[in-house]
């Protein structure tokens, strides 16, 4: 099998429209001398870390993911160049992985591309020129730490521009102004957020109370190490939209949908409506007068369903009627 060759290992992971709609994703992974097959399992894994949105369900069902094949999830890959180094490009049959998720009695995230705000202060040590220049690539480190770690599991890190300067106006040794840290999140707006004090002895992260809340006031009373604390935040921000395992629902819907003027709208329809991964088992009840009767089992609440259609511009949501929903087709 060819071999990728390169000084250091990294894997990059770039999604593209990861929702619950998407069919597929691509990723693009970099290697140290691995072999195809093994770029392809590491490009899996990270896949499955993604879809999963939690970091501990990924630890814990490792014995489960070596099982899988690669080449059922993987729809092609091929050699390209990014920055002047070869890597490989990976295209993922991302409903074919969320599918197989859910078997596992797993439950799976569909937030697209989740923003969080890191504010890092690295504490000043100027006892010598060693000293303040060995702080300085601790804090780099933790950076390309919490970078890898973003980039890992698609989300967006932001490092708004004034940590450096506005936080050390602050008197962080004091409670009541770290909690006075909320003040700057109006600027960068983001989806959660968490300060971390880095320091030539320690480097402690402290996240929200409320992790739903951009305004929630850091929790002072517990502590973590780098890593591990923003992959607390990531998973608390992607568990309030996660979707259930199969053994969770099994609820019987059905949608009705009229203005269908030809076979090929008819088809394009049942198409979106067997690509949804909160859906299982679609069936045609019966085609006339231009209308479409489909039953299917439902695998999540019913709102999602309902912002599916809603969000379709040739699609009208007409009523719903407790276990039904009633559609009109706009386009052409």
């Amino acid at each position: 099998m060819p071999k990728i060759i390169k000084e250091f290992f990294f894997i990059f992971i770039f999604f593209l429209n990861l929702n619950i709609y998407s069919i597929e994703f691509s990723t693009i992974v970099e290697g140290d001398g691995e072999e195809v097959n093994e770029l392809l399992k590491k490009a899996l894994d990270q896949s499955i870390l993604k879809v999963l949105g939690s970091k501990r369900d990924f630890v814990l069902n490792q014995e489960s993911f070596k099982r899988l094949d690669p080449s059922l999830y993987v729809q092609e890959y091929k050699f390209i160049n990014v920055d002047e180094k070869e890597a490989l490009e990976v295209t993922i049959d991302l409903k074919s992985l969320q599918e197989k998720l859910l078997e596992l009695n797993l439950g799976i995230t569909f937030v697209e591309n989740p923003k969080i705000s890191a504010w890092v202060l690295c504490k000043s040590d100027f006892s010598s020129i060693e000293a303040a220049k060995s702080l300085e690539q601790k804090c780099k480190y933790i950076k390309k730490e919490f970078k890898t770690i973003a980039q890992e599991r698609g989300i967006t890190l932001i490092y708004p521009i004034l940590d450096a300067v506005d936080i050390s106006l602050f008197n962080l040794e004091n409670e009541s102004e770290l909690k006075k840290l909320t003040i700057f999140n109006d600027r960068y707006p983001s989806d959660g957020w968490f300060f971390c004090e880095v320091s030539k002895t320690s480097d402690w992260c402290y996240l929200p109370e409320n992790f739903e809340k951009q305004y929630s006031t850091l929790d002072l009373t517990s502590k973590y190490k780098p890593e591990i604390g923003i992959n607390i935040l990531i998973d608390n921000l992607l568990s309030s939209q996660r979707l259930n395992p199969i053994s969770k629902y099994k609820e019987i819907f059905f949608v009705e949908i009229s203005g269908l003027n030809n076979f090929s709208v008819h088809k394009k329809f049942e198409s979106n409506l067997k690509n949804l991964v909160f859906i299982n088992n679609v069936r045609l009840l019966s085609l006339k007068n231009n209308s479409a009767l489909y039953s299917f089992d439902l695998l999540s609440d019913e709102k999602n369903l309902y912002d599916f259609f809603k969000e379709k511009e040739d699609i009208q949501f007409v009523n719903s009627d407790q276990d039904k929903i009633f559609l009109s087709y706009l386009g052409k």
